[in-house]
């Protein structure tokens, strides 16, 4: 099993996510926002985490460099998940650290395989998986 932090302030979104991953072995863990996914990420110790660019009390950046920030989550892979998917906001969200882009709505066939992808590749220390392999 995959432990996934979710930092998502859409529930039906949320709701989503965990449906499509469940099966795949994938447990989702929901933070509504970025001060409970601050506080999920020290709790749980996820193995990847996913930010919503977008949330209402921290924007994903904050909540990007915080986790960089910190001893437990500094070296887990991160994804932006956001529904802006252009080459900018891609750029930026690497540049505020995250390993990879994956723009919403997902690919429900395709979106665990993605997840899977980074975190194999920043296991073999490929960071910014984005950059090489555009993941949508």
């Amino acid at each position: 099993m995959v432990t996934l932090l979710l930092i998502e302030d859409d529930h039906n979104t949320a709701r989503m996510v965990a449906k499509v991953l469940s099966p795949h072995g994938f447990e989702v863990h929901h933070a509504p926002n970025g001060l409970t996914g601050l506080r999920l990420a020290r709790e749980i110790n996820p193995e990847i985490i996913l930010v919503d660019m977008d949330l209402p009390d921290l924007e994903g950046k904050v909540v990007v460099s915080r986790l960089r920030g910190a001893p437990d989550s500094a070296r887990l892979p991160i994804v932006a998940f956001t529904a802006e998917c252009s080459a900018r906001a891609k750029r930026l969200a690497l540049a505020f650290g995250c390993d990879a882009f994956i723009s919403k709505p997902i690919d429900t066939r395709t979106f665990p395989e993605q997840l899977r992808e980074v975190m194999a590749k920043h296991r073999e220390g490929n960071t910014h998986v984005g950059k090489a392999n555009p993941l949508h």
